[in-house]
């Protein structure tokens, strides 16, 4: 009878009845005799067992065979209401709430408002739910829901290895690296979360594509993508069936890994825009999808690949139609955040500016490159004209992503193939376009894609620069060092704050390198001048206002460098104070505050 019940909300205030009624001894044997457990007690005293064990022993064994039957049992509706009605006094009851939990888990969508308000309401009753229940809270409240995914979202967005993987725009293990995006555990608590319910995996979709309108940050492209393979890889066809981007995530994830666009691919990518209707909105999710930074890489890597085969063929740019459709879809791609705010979902042409005249200009430098090359390889001189950027080449970096992106792979291209005079010729521009749109507000809401872009760049450039190839070149060629470290990293650190951080940092990374390996002769030589190149970044740095953590990590860098200098080696590349007065100057404090202050003299 329910009135014997010892357990539940109202087992406490029974018991202290009885105990107030009548002396608490006799109220005690009561119970027992009326349990029939009382004639047990002397035989479980004799092995030693205290009632606690006893009664915790019991009360498991009846849970572990309660949940086996609520698990397997066939239930109707009629028995459900019944088992529901006896199980739900004990859902506050701590230790036994996993009974109505598990059988409402087993039948969701019997849950009703009542119960669905009062596990939602209590976070820690919610937490313990099984996901089926969670799921039901979840559908009928939005709210919840998005209050639950945000931290998820934010664990992705602010991991520091998710931005250095989406910086880089030179890859050398995609599979690599795509199994490690998509192994991260936000990836997979979505996953969890979602389940194979298409409601809630929309829900996460429009809250991605809210954020990404807020802040014009990629990496919730990147989230776009890799939740939907995530959900391709599950086999999740509830999912991937009814997601019309589906097709084409997976033939763009192909082409990814393989960092190529073979004809089948692209075959397969344009028939799927042939099945998409001139304005479907669907348009604002290819785009956010394109947006991801490692698939508009790889397509940029493609259509300068493109470029150079034009140019060889003698094509210009704009006839090749191969060509203009692949800087259509870098272009959709970075009007993703235009297009879902305007509602405009009209595929975007390249404008004629960069489609004429700047795919003319690099196409112009791609041959000047290969004249170049004759003029070292032949005896006789080649006579050809030096290409120059124009102030429309330098509009069309100011308003176009395709622009910005093809010259960026250019250039890294022209790095890794160790082409001083391309690098001579095309490094400057980077750094008129920087002095064009400067100064920027890092700590902005909204990031502006040029100096994302640029920082990515920026990020790619330094860390191809650190091979030992690229390194035993900059640091042994005067050629090098004036056209990558005077004309280009000095000038672009003075005018942009994350040029700056990044250019501090390679000088730290690169003297390690060397100073760690033993290296002698002119290799190491170079760093003799390591504190005039750091006193002269320090001095000239730009007048920005970082926020105080990005400060704090400057000096600590600053410092890490002279430390780093005065140790390494023996010391040989220690600094003298007065070729960096000023960078010792703010790096003091740190050494103020460990009270360890380094003796810089000779």
């Amino acid at each position: 009878m329910e009135e014997q019940r010892l357990l539940g909300p109202r087992a406490g205030e029974k018991i202290r009845d009885m105990l107030v009624k009548q002396m608490p001894g006799m109220a005690i044997r009561q119970i027992q005799e009326r349990s029939g457990i009382g004639a047990i007690y002397p035989l479980l005293d004799h092995h030693g067992k205290s009632r606690y064990d006893v009664h915790s022993s019991c009360m498991k064994a009846l849970k572990a065979k309660l949940l086996q039957r609520l698990e397997t049992a066939q239930m109707d509706n009629a028995r459900f209401d019944s088992v529901l009605e006896s199980m739900l006094p004990y859902i506050d009851v701590e230790g036994l709430q996993e009974l109505p939990l598990t059988l409402l888990g087993r039948f969701p969508d019997r849950m009703t408002k009542d119960i669905i308000d009062k596990i939602g309401e209590n976070e820690e009753l919610f937490k313990i739910a099984p996901t089926e229940v969670q799921r039901r809270i979840w559908l009928s409240n939005p709210n919840k829901f998005r209050d639950d995914v945000i931290p998820i979202v934010k664990a992705y967005r602010t991991d520091p290895e998710v931005n250095r993987m989406a910086k880089e725009m030179s890859i050398d293990q995609p599979t690599k690296v795509i199994t490690q995006r998509r192994s991260h555990p936000s990836i997979k608590q979505l996953l969890d979360i979602v389940g194979g319910n298409p409601k809630l995996y929309n829900h996460i979709g429009t809250y991605l594509r809210s954020l990404f309108i807020q802040t014009n940050e990629a990496v919730y492209c990147t989230l776009r993508f890799d939740l939907l393979m995530a959900m391709h890889e599950a086999n999740l066809g509830s999912i991937t069936k009814v997601d019309p981007c589906h097709e084409l995530v997976w033939n763009l994830d192909a082409c990814n890994r393989t960092l190529s666009m073979d004809e089948r691919r692209v075959d397969n990518i344009r028939k799927f825009f042939d099945k998409v209707d001139r304005d479907d909105p669907v348009h604002g999710d290819i785009a956010m999808i394109l947006n991801d930074p490692f698939t508009s890489n790889m397509i940029t890597s493609r259509l300068l690949a493109l470029l150079y085969e034009a140019t060889q063929n003698g094509r210009v740019p704009q006839s090749d139609a191969t060509l203009t459709w692949t800087a259509t879809m870098l272009n959709l791609g970075a009007h993703a955040r235009r297009i879902i705010q305007n509602q405009k979902f009209r595929i975007p042409k390249v404008d004629s500016n960069v489609s004429e005249k700047f795919m003319t200009t690099l196409s112009n430098c791609i041959l000047d490159d290969t004249l170049g090359m004759l003029k070292q390889d032949m005896d006789e001189n080649v006579e050809y004209e030096e290409v120059q950027f124009t102030e429309d080449n330098l509009v069309a970096l100011d308003d176009s992503e395709v622009a910005r992106k093809i010259l960026c792979h250019y250039i890294l291209d022209k790095l890794s193939n160790m082409d001083i005079h391309a690098l001579a010729r095309t490094l400057p521009t980077i750094v008129t376009s920087l002095r064009r749109n400067s100064p920027y507000d890092y700590q902005a809401v909204t990031v502006d894609s040029l100096h994302v872009t640029y920082q990515s760049f920026f990020h790619s450039f330094l860390e191809m620069l650190l091979r030992q190839t690229q390194l035993s070149r900059f640091l042994t060629a005067r050629k090098w060092q004036t056209v990558i470290l005077n004309e280009f990293l000095m000038p672009a650190a003075s005018i942009d704050s994350s040029v700056h951080e990044q250019a501090i940092g390679f000088m730290v990374e690169a003297f390690r390198l060397v100073a760690s390996s033993g290296r002698a002769g002119s290799i190491a030589e170079s760093f003799l001048n390591l504190g005039r190149w750091i006193e002269t970044l320090f001095v000239n740095r730009p007048a920005a206002n970082i926020g105080q953590d990005k400060e704090n990590a400057l000096r600590e860098t600053y410092a890490k460098i002279v430390v780093d200098a005065a140790n390494l080696s023996g010391g040989r590349y220690k600094m003298k104070p007065e070729d960096i007065p000023n960078v010792l100057a703010f790096v003091q404090p740190i050494w103020d505050r460990q009270d360890n202050h380094m003796d810089t003299s000779n």
